[in-house]
């Protein structure tokens, strides 16, 4: 009984975690640029539970959190029009710069201007260049090519940081819509990477598939959690019952 109690209790948890991760993907599936948080599992093998046996021959006896990781897959693009709406085409990320200083990635393309002329994202970090300064433009018209670059009154005035990265797995979310990883796993952009000015990222969560997902889990909470019910009973009982004189 102690086995089956564990298993219905770590099959709970892991569903209540899959269910907040949904939840709080479902909450952002209009946020620009956010990236789709997902949950993988990890078999727990027999021998793991007090049996004898090789992990890599016996069968699982149940699955376990393992991790979660983050979607880097693109989103929908849309077009807005605004001067101030960058979207990439391509597997890259603007470049910012945290309150620390320190470098991290984004896909929010939908930036602003402070009164100073710095170029700021929605969390007011500063936008970076190719060579990770601060981007401050000039009062006038604005535009931007494809590389990048962005012009004021037609003239060349900074080009946006993007970088790719070499291994996609080492990365975490930050605050809001900021990625997290290490300078060295950034590299420059190449020419398959290009802007699209006047455009917007939209998240790449899919509004349908993650409800359909929420229910499915819902369902597995439930059960599981009845069983673990039908658990407490049982032991109830044998409290109530073992080395009870008839």
């Amino acid at each position: 009984m102690q086995l089956g109690y564990l298993m219905a209790g770590v099959a709970g948890d892991m569903a209540q975690q899959k269910l907040d991760t949904i939840s709080n993907n479902l909450a952002n599936v209009n946020t620009a640029g956010y990236m789709e948080d997902r949950t993988s599992f990890a078999s727990q093998f027999s021998n793991a539970m007090g049996r004898v046996g090789d992990p890599e021959q016996t069968s699982a006896a149940f699955l376990s959190m393992n991790k979660q990781y983050v979607s880097t897959q693109a989103g929908s693009v849309h077009h807005t029009g605004s001067d101030f709406d960058f979207a990439i085409n391509g597997n890259a990320y603007f470049r910012v710069q945290l309150a620390d200083g320190s470098v991290a990635l984004s896909r929010a393309g939908n930036f602003k201007m402070d009164a100073d002329g710095n170029l700021l994202t929605q969390g007011n970090l500063a936008v970076l260049d190719k060579s990770d300064s601060p981007i401050t433009l000039p009062v006038g018209a604005m535009s931007a090519t494809k590389d990048g670059t962005i012009y004021v009154n037609g003239n060349a005035t900074a080009e946006l940081g993007l970088s790719m990265l070499r291994d996609e797995r080492l990365i975490t979310k930050g605050e809001g819509v900021i990625i997290k990883t290490d300078k060295e796993n950034m590299i420059e952009a190449d020419k398959t990477v290009s802007i699209h000015h006047g455009s917007l990222e939209n998240s790449n969560v899919n509004a349908v598939l993650s409800m359909v997902s929420m229910i499915d889990t819902m369902r597995n909470y439930q059960s599981t959690m009845k069983i673990v019910e039908q658990y407490n009973q049982q032991a109830g009982l044998l409290n109530d019952r073992v080395g009870v004189v008839q």
